[in-house]
């Protein structure tokens, strides 16, 4: 029997984008079995957006509590066997159910399947690829890349964009929601928690349009690093207190390497953008990270004259013990 699929589309205000979102989930060639929309209380026109989709999709409002907590609640409605995750402003192409249903049956072991796809500005294509380099340089032409991914996933999300996304439901009833306490890195959280015990399968073929918005939750590009750095540090506390002590030196070493990539960004966006504001993003990082000497070391440069801190710098550059 062909397994019944599941599409959790969440979305917040973004009524201009919700329409054609909703076109591309039913113009799939493999159809959906459901379409569970979930609208985080938006307060722009979303609902009479939806209403001409209503006879197609089961629709669900609560208020506004952050996409983890509308993922979760479309989870909780969901009664396929898989569930493909869409955000309301993103697009699929017409064969992305289809590719990755006939992955999930040839690999059944697979905890996530993610195709590939492109970013989008209105009419610019902003990247050709949402597939981490480490991992689009091993997939093949025709094959999916089955891999076990934790420690890519520990340097970094190697998926953008959980609109390339399709778990089985048995999996994401096995590792538990999405985490309410990460805004902007609950994803990120869950992938690496299905990651520490199934392999994930990757796609080769761009089945998945995300469309880059200033307005959206992580904000502008040159800040979104930065927010979503703060936010995955956090997660990664949380994981290194969940597993063995003998699994933990490369969670430990992964958070060093996030709390210094933080540090500096910070530091040159002050130089260059806002001081004040990357001085408050700094405190607080070094508030939050006390152990970290490195993020107090780029306080206290972003306080001093530029021409003062080369010599800052050159100690800053050196590696990590």
């Amino acid at each position: 029997m062909a397994p019944r699929v599941t599409v959790v589309v969440t979305t917040y205000n973004q009524g201009p984008y919700i329409g054609p979102a909703l076109a591309s989930v039913l113009a799939q060639t493999y159809p959906a079995g459901e379409v569970v929309v979930v609208d985080d209380g938006s307060t722009d026109d979303t609902p009479e957006r939806l209403r001409p989709f209503r006879d197609r999709i089961v629709y669900l409002r609560h208020r506004n509590r952050g996409v983890a907590a509308s993922r979760n609640t479309g989870v909780d409605r969901a009664t396929g066997d898989l569930v493909a995750f869409l955000d309301g402003d993103d697009l699929w192409e017409p064969q992305k159910l289809a590719t990755q249903v006939r992955a999930a049956l040839r690999h059944p072991e697979c905890g996530l399947i993610a195709a590939d796809g492109i970013q989008f500005d209105g009419e610019k294509i902003l990247r050709t690829t949402l597939v981490s380099s480490s991992i689009s340089s091993r997939i093949g032409s025709s094959e999916p890349l089955v891999l076990h991914c934790y420690e890519d996933l520990l340097i970094g999300n190697v998926i953008p964009t959980i609109s390339q996304v399709m778990i089985p439901t048995a999996v994401l009833r096995t590792v538990g929601p999405s985490d309410v306490h990460f805004p902007l890195a609950s994803d990120w959280d869950l992938y690496l928690r299905i990651a520490a015990h199934y392999p994930f399968a990757f796609l080769g073929e761009k089945l998945t349009r995300w469309r880059y918005l200033p307005s959206s939750a992580s904000g502008p590009q040159r800040l979104r690093l930065l927010h979503w750095t703060h936010d995955s540090i956090a997660v990664l506390k949380s994981h290194l207190g969940r597993v063995p002590a003998g699994d933990r030196p490369p969670i430990r070493a992964a958070l060093r390497a996030k709390l210094r990539h933080a540090g500096e960004t910070a530091y040159y966006y002050g130089r260059h953008h806002d001081r004040r504001w990357a001085r408050q993003y700094l405190l607080q990082l070094l508030l939050d990270n006390s152990l970290c000497p490195r993020v107090g070391l780029y306080f206290l440069a972003l306080a001093l004259p530029q021409a003062v801190t080369s010599s800052v710098k050159r100690f800053l550059s050196k590696p990590t013990a």
